[in-house]
């Protein structure tokens, strides 16, 4: 955008804005007009007495010619000035022909006065030469009050050129004399331009002054218009004067009801809380008995038997000998905006399915939980539902989510007042107990199980599901809200191996699970340097063209004892045992290699762990994976989960816009499942947001998470980020992804993940096989 400074200048400077240009341009034609006038006027006057005074002297033709073209040049300047006047509906078309030809005709009226003054000084005698040096002045002094600029220096010029002919041919000036005069003539010059210009910037003010007068009255007619602002004014009683239309529309209450004393006078019976007013409230009234301004205070108040908020300002107004003499205020319905925020802040808080707090509150109350464990005593119970999914595959997501929400009442009907439930996540729950009895939390278990595994019937189907228990009690067990969840996830991992159905308290001795994790520990050591891990590609599909865009790289574990190993099982040990670094560099060079050889501008997406974000080494393992590879960064994408930013240290937040300043593109994978935040889109410089399968697979049959998907749409283009929609599993997911302007897909309706030779001969055959979502996962993305 242009800077405000920058509209200074003449006319034709190009940083002046189009509007303001051809508002300037007619209004210089006009005052150029009038102005032209009277100068010609004064003209005409100066040549008539030059005509009397010379006409006895003896002359040559030249000087009737001279004459002649000056008369003539004022003539089709007075005619030209007068018809621009008269015109009706002058255009910036019309003003830039007419200030050019007017330059023209001014050029050559300089060019005459020069012929007509130096033919003249040649004959003239010492008393005519005073009036020409007069008239001289005159001349070189007139352009000075000419705007624009063009046609002042059109006129100036020759005749400046003209009178230091006049003034050499007269015979009679000395050295010192010319000089002068050619000092005065820069002198005239230098103002023209200057004032020129002065005028221009002045005039651009008076235009910007009068379009914000203009933008004023507009605003204050939108707001007298408006249905839920008003106006409202107090006498130094602190008694409502004028009430006005509006205050009574939005108050619901005739004028004469508005009786007493403020606040109460406003805002009609205070809202009391425990025998006390409202705390806002409260404010409202210290600032009223303070006589102190108050500025966008929000008051609960009842209208009709609603509550709503109400946005107050007011100004305390002094008399002349400044005594207090009421309050002069506006107020305001936010009802409307008070309650999408409180939404917003219940939505980033809470599971928007089931209404139970999600993983960031959850992890705020453990915290605080934990920093009391020491005095109370808490049990942190990990719960999850047995055979799920199951469920979502035989009855569908549908009644898989109508499961969950019933879960929700049952497990909340089954704790005691003060026991704090959340959901984690897909069939996962956790519970904080307060409790220091080990027979009280396992008999509340046994409660929440034996509840939980009663049947479910939706739309005349029965369901039974049932539900798993990891126990662990604190201070006994560790203070730390991450080992207590460690010991929990230990104790339900034992429960699952135990039958399910069943609950299982923390045991530090559970060697068998931990030689099992420390084998395939052991295992991935071995298949890194084995060659045992490949690397499978899921298109990502462009949704407006249906074309692909790029692949997000999946990895892979055939193991010669396990088989083809689930990454869910290995990539949570990679990540505690420290391998997740060695496995996510060959992933990234791996991947940058066989993108490589994709025709461009095709892009791969690679995830990164948590854990990467803390190897100082991650940046130059980026640098050298595309060096080796020659994949351009532009063409890597970088995919973080949300867990990043909730550790994000400085570091981390380093390493993102180093990896931005690359040219490297970041996602942000899974938004929306917990963690998400609008603090992280502003910090961090992220390109692209996929949105997680949970929301995109009921998508069309739960409001909630259409309206979730929208938000998260229109917030990334206003943001200037792409969008992926993860899971996409059918046509009508699709069409209302598309319909709703979201970027790119991907999922198991276009493509199944694909062998890096099935990947290019899918490109090369341009095919697109929208395939049916399989029985089971085909596997987690590092």
């Amino acid at each position: 955008m242009v800077r405000m400074r920058q509209l200074a200048g003449l006319i034709e400077d190009a940083h002046v804005m189009p509007g303001i240009a051809e508002r300037l341009l007619l209004d210089q034609a006009t005052d150029f007009s009038y102005l032209i006038t009277a100068i010609s006027l004064l003209g005409l006057s100066t040549a008539g007495l030059l005509y009397w005074d010379f006409w006895h002297n003896p002359g040559d033709p030249w000087r009737v010619a001279g004459m002649g073209a000056v008369l003539f040049c004022y003539a089709a300047i007075l005619a030209s000035a007068t018809l621009w006047i008269r015109q009706r509906h002058p255009t910036a078309r019309r003003a830039k022909r007419y200030i050019t030809f007017m330059s023209q005709l001014l050029l050559l009226l300089g060019a005459s006065w020069s012929l007509l003054l130096t033919l003249l000084a040649s004959t003239a005698h010492p008393a005519q030469l005073s009036m020409l040096y007069g008239v001289m002045v005159g001349c070189l002094a007139t352009p000075v009050m000419v705007s624009p600029a063009l046609c002042a220096l059109a006129y100036w010029l020759p005749v400046s050129i003209g009178i230091c002919v006049a003034v050499v041919v007269s015979g009679v000036a000395d050295n010192f004399a010319i000089i002068d005069l050619l000092s005065f003539m820069l002198l005239t010059g230098f103002c023209i331009l200057y004032l020129n210009r002065r005028l221009n910037e002045r005039a651009i003010g008076a235009i910007r002054l009068e379009e914000n007068a203009e933008v004023i009255k507009l605003l204050l007619r939108d707001f007298e218009e408006s249905a839920s602002d008003w106006l409202w004014e107090a006498n130094a009683a602190l008694e409502l004067q004028p009430v006005s239309p509006r205050l009574s529309q939005v108050a619901r209450r005739a004028a004469e009801n508005f009786t007493g004393k403020l606040p109460a006078a406003l805002l009609g019976p205070v809202i009391e809380r425990n025998g006390t007013p409202d705390p806002a409230i409260a404010r409202l009234m210290r600032a009223m008995d303070e006589r102190s301004p108050f500025r966008d205070l929000v008051v609960p108040v009842m209208v009709e038997g609603e509550q709503r908020f109400w946005s107050l300002t007011g100004k305390p107004i002094l008399d002349k000998r400044g005594h207090f003499a009421g309050y002069h205020g506006v107020g305001s319905d936010i009802t409307g905006q008070r309650r999408q925020q409180e939404q917003i802040a219940f939505l980033a808080r809470h599971d928007s399915l089931t209404k139970l707090p999600n993983r960031v509150l959850f992890s705020e109350l453990l915290h605080e939980a934990c920093t009391h464990a020491g005095q109370r005593g808490i049990a942190l119970l990990c719960l999850d539902l047995d055979n799920f999914k199951l469920i979502n595959d035989t009855l569908g997501h549908a009644t898989g989510d109508a499961v969950l929400v019933a879960v929700a009442e049952r497990l909340k009907g089954a704790m005691r007042q003060g026991d704090i439930a959340a959901r984690l996540g897909g069939g996962e729950f956790a519970v904080i107990l307060y409790t220091s009895d080990i027979e009280e939390a396992l008999s509340i278990a046994a409660r929440i199980i034996e509840r939980i595994s009663r049947p479910y019937r939706f739309d005349g189907q029965l369901a039974h599901i049932g539900m798993s228990i990891g126990l662990t009690m604190a201070p006994k067990d560790g203070k730390a809200p991450g080992t207590l969840m460690k010991n929990a996830d230990l104790a339900l991992y034992r429960a699952k191996a135990e039958g399910r159905g069943v609950a299982r308290l923390y045991d530090p001795a559970m060697d068998q699970r931990l030689q099992g994790r420390r084998q395939m520990q052991a295992g991935l050591r071995h298949a890194l340097g084995a060659g045992e891990f490949y690397l499978e590609y899921q298109p990502i599909i462009d949704l407006s063209s249906r074309r692909i865009t790029g692949a997000e790289a999946l990895i892979r574990w055939r193991s010669p004892e396990r088989g083809l190993v689930n990454p869910a099982e290995f990539i949570p040990i990679a990540e505690e045992t420290g391998l997740i670094n060695d496995i996510g560099d060959w992933v990234l060079c791996e991947a940058c290699k066989t993108a490589a050889t994709w025709p461009a501008p095709l892009s791969v997406a690679v995830n990164l762990s948590p854990l990467q974000f803390r190897d100082p080494a991650l940046i130059d393992t980026i640098k050298a994976a595309l060096r080796d590879s020659g994949l351009p960064p532009e063409r890597l994408e970088i995919e973080i989960v949300e867990s990043v930013m909730l550790e994000s240290t400085t570091h981390t937040e380093y390493a993102l816009w180093q990896l931005h300043g690359l040219g490297v593109r970041i996602a942000l994978d899974d938004f929306g499942t917990g963690y998400s935040s609008l603090s992280y889109l502003r910090r961090f410089p992220f390109d692209k947001i996929k949105i997680d399968r949970s929301f995109i697979r009921d998508l069309g049959y739960e409001k909630d998470d259409s309206s979730i998907i929208l938000a998260i749409i229109g917030l990334a283009e206003r943001m200037n980020m792409v969008v992926t929609a993860e899971g996409v599993e059918n046509e009508e997911q699709l069409v209302l992804l598309s319909a709703y302007g979201c970027t790119q897909g991907q999922g198991y309706f276009f493509h199944r993940p694909l062998p890096a030779p099935r990947f290019l001969e899918v490109l090369r055959a341009n095919e697109a096989p929208f395939a049916a979502p399989p029985a089971a996962n085909a596997g987690t993305v590092l």
